[in-house]
């Protein structure tokens, strides 16, 4: 029996399923790891460094069965060719099991429809790499070079119509415009699920991207503030073909900008209509930071300012000395 463990992540695991595929073609039963059962080797996967502690304690409970990988323990560690070479597990993950890792509200019901949808669909990489050499992102470190990886149909589970992209930079790609197309003509919903780098947005990229379905909202990020006059004009770029209740824009903090940057960038792409989303960088512990993030986040920035939000107003009475 061999023992999987998906540490941390919220959609399916593309390596896991690829690694239950490998095994069960080797004639071994798999299965996510449950108490009390032994498994004669386990694989677990981690996408965040917040999860090394995590990962630390499974390693000292399982010892030399355990294996971990992904970006979360070690970026330089990737899946054997042969392994890579295999296609998913869609069998793998269960509606239930994906439903359970979904926050914020919403009935049972409805979340399991929507986990459905996330497990029937096709999930891979047309591309790996990027063009950019972000400080902050391990994907230069961990992939490479932006390169083709595999075609749009071989990525289409025959169960959904619905596709998951994880293209680290599908707008860097000069082949996007054409695998846009391509989706468009095959009538497939497409998940660009690391988002549009909307700095290299043009107006044909824009309109490729007005003419497929969308599974969710179009996202993209703005990070540092050197990045605001290429940011602004790709995403007017882009307001002229998608409309913006279709946007959003994820913004990191924490990194190397103020909060004064971040209020402004915050304010800024309200007034263009987007709906901003932070990200702390690395779950940063900053007792101002977690609460703007929950106060954009939340949407509690519509019912009133950060200064009126009653839980940082708290927080600064409880801990002057911190502010």
């Amino acid at each position: 029996m061999i023992g999987l463990i998906d540490v941390d992540g919220k959609l399916p695991n593309l390596a896991l399923m690829k690694i239950s595929t490998y095994y069960k073609a080797a004639g071994e039963d798999i299965e996510f790891v449950r108490s009390g059962r032994q498994y004669k080797k386990i694989f677990a996967a981690a996408l965040f460094t917040r999860s090394k502690e995590q990962c630390e304690h499974l390693k000292g409970y399982y010892g030399e069965k355990l294996e971990i990988g992904g970006t979360g323990w070690d970026i330089k560690k990737h899946l054997l060719e042969e392994v890579e070479a295999c296609k998913p597990d869609y069998d793998l993950y269960s509606a239930e099991n994906i439903a359970g890792r979904m926050r914020g509200i919403g009935t049972r019901e409805h979340k399991i429809k929507k986990a459905q949808q996330i497990v029937d669909a096709g999930i891979g990489f047309t591309s790996r790499g990027c063009v950019r050499q972000c400080g902050f992102c391990f994907v230069p470190r961990k992939e490479g070079a932006l390169r083709q990886e595999s075609e749009i149909a071989d990525i289409i589970n025959q169960r959904s119509n619905v596709i998951i992209l994880h293209d680290n930079n599908l707008t860097a790609d000069p082949n996007c415009i054409d695998k846009l197309h391509e989706i468009r003509d095959r009538g497939l919903v497409v998940d660009i699920n690391q988002g549009c780098d909307v700095r290299l947005m043009t107006e044909d990229i824009a309109k490729a991207l007005s003419e497929v379905h969308h599974l969710r909202s179009l996202h993209y990020a703005w990070d540092l503030m050197g990045y605001e006059s290429k940011v602004l004009e790709g995403i007017r770029t882009l307001k002229r073909h998608v409309k913006t209740w279709r946007h959003m824009c994820f913004m990191l903090v924490g990194y190397n900008t103020t909060f004064e940057e971040d209020m402004y960038r915050y304010i800024k792409l309200e007034e263009m209509g987007i709906r901003p989303y932070v990200m702390r960088y690395n779950e940063n512990p900053d007792e101002r930071l977690k609460h703007f993030a929950r106060w954009v986040n939340s949407r509690i920035c519509k019912a009133c300012s950060f200064e009126e939000y009653e839980p940082w107003k708290k927080a600064q009475r409880v801990q002057p000395s911190l502010f």
